[in-house]
């Protein structure tokens, strides 16, 4: 079967075209992106399944390349601009359809074309990286052990967020996360969706770590969640970094939403650090990605959390793209088949995925538990 994979000479792309050319049920990959020179490398690299394409996504028609194809994977940003052109192709084309977009406002976007897809008889998985992706399966995880469900957080551990170096600077994922940081980002509060400034301080009480600080952040999870958890009271992402670090954060966030810096500017300022203080405390060390759920189980009060113990090679790209390949594979293979546009929530099967990843999941050890569900009862 042949995959297209749209900008996967990236930095994000080119581990998921290292991943899905091992996959014995693939036997071409059509890599478009148009840094022709990364194509040619890529291709001699990885071997004849890869089949490099110069191809602007902006300009240049989709319609001969997707064609044949089983399934299109989409790694290319910002998915402001590409996230519905490119899944609006693969429903032309009728092809199942597959990305990692981390931004909730496209995510809301392109779950508008549900219908289309659903007519076109296509499947169209959106936010199935890291977070969102393995975040969002954790919270279900994590929920599955309640009776009830009424809060819901996701979260990762900025130490995970780390990318290749030697790109471009400043990363694409920085400037999303200076995105995700200023303005008003959509989250659940008191069981309705609203529009309110991020980086609001939170202390979270985590089974077996104790309390944590974090910080909130404008992501898909908060906005695809409560769909399919409908009596939620609250639902939001959020991020754990030391205290001082969210200082020099805050601080330059509130430049950019004063129009001091633009968002370039202050993704250079995050890449370039902020001063760590002598007497800093040493910060509760937290899994990768996580989910923590509050309700009730049994007539009690009951907090539930879920994290990811292990994490595979390649850093961001890995964390991102790795989980995505499995699940283009899951999706090759018939078990994740449901048409319309939807999310990991609702279609990607927890226990498939978990046994895809594992061999895989080699850092710290593989002596840990690829994930870890803990719960406790909440006293007053």
């Amino acid at each position: 079967m042949k995959v297209v994979i749209v900008g996967g000479a990236g930095a994000m792309g080119r581990k998921l075209v290292e991943t899905v050319v091992t996959f014995e049920e693939v036997s071409e990959v059509a890599v478009l992106d148009r840094d022709v020179e990364r194509l040619g490398a890529l291709a001699e690299e990885l071997g004849p399944k890869v089949k490099p394409v110069g191809f602007d996504a902006l300009a240049d028609d989709y319609a001969a390349y997707l064609r044949d194809a089983r399934v299109v994977v989409s790694t290319l940003g910002p998915f402001t601009v590409f996230g519905g052109r490119v899944l609006s192709a693969a429903i032309e084309a009728g092809c199942d359809y597959l990305d990692i977009n981390d931004d909730w406002e496209p995510t809301l976007g392109v779950l508008n074309l549900d219908g289309r897809a659903r007519d076109a008889g296509i499947t169209a998985l959106v936010g199935m990286g890291l977070s969102p992706g393995i975040s969002n399966l954790l919270a279900v995880r994590a929920a599955s052990e309640l009776d009830r469900v009424d809060e819901l957080y996701t979260g990762w551990d900025l130490a995970g967020a780390r990318t290749e170096p030697g790109g471009p600077r400043p990363a694409a994922a920085t400037v999303h996360l200076v995105n995700e940081c200023t303005g008003k980002v959509q989250v659940l509060k008191d069981g309705s969706a609203e529009l309110v400034r991020p980086l609001e301080r939170l202390a979270l009480m985590y089974p077996g770590r104790g309390e944590v600080e974090v910080r909130t952040i404008g992501h898909p999870e908060a906005v695809t969640l409560p769909r399919v958890f409908p009596n939620l009271r609250t639902c939001v992402n959020v991020m754990v970094a030391p205290g001082w670090w969210f200082d020099g954060l805050e601080a330059a966030m509130a430049r950019v939403d004063t129009g001091e810096l633009t968002a370039h500017e202050a993704a250079v300022l995050v890449e370039d650090g902020f001063p760590r203080p002598a007497d800093a405390p040493r910060s509760v060390r937290m899994p990768l990605v996580w989910a923590l759920a509050h309700g009730e189980r049994d007539g009690k009060p009951t907090r539930v959390s879920a994290g990811l113990e292990r994490w595979p090679d390649g850093l961001m790209a890995g964390g991102t793209c790795v989980p995505a390949a499995m699940a283009v594979r899951l999706m090759l293979q018939g078990k994740i088949a449901r048409p319309g546009v939807v999310t990991p929530e609702e279609v990607v099967p927890f226990a498939p995925l978990m046994e895809a990843l594992d061999p895989l999941y080699v850092h710290p050890a593989m002596d840990r538990p690829l994930f870890d569900v803990v719960a406790d009862e909440i006293s007053d």
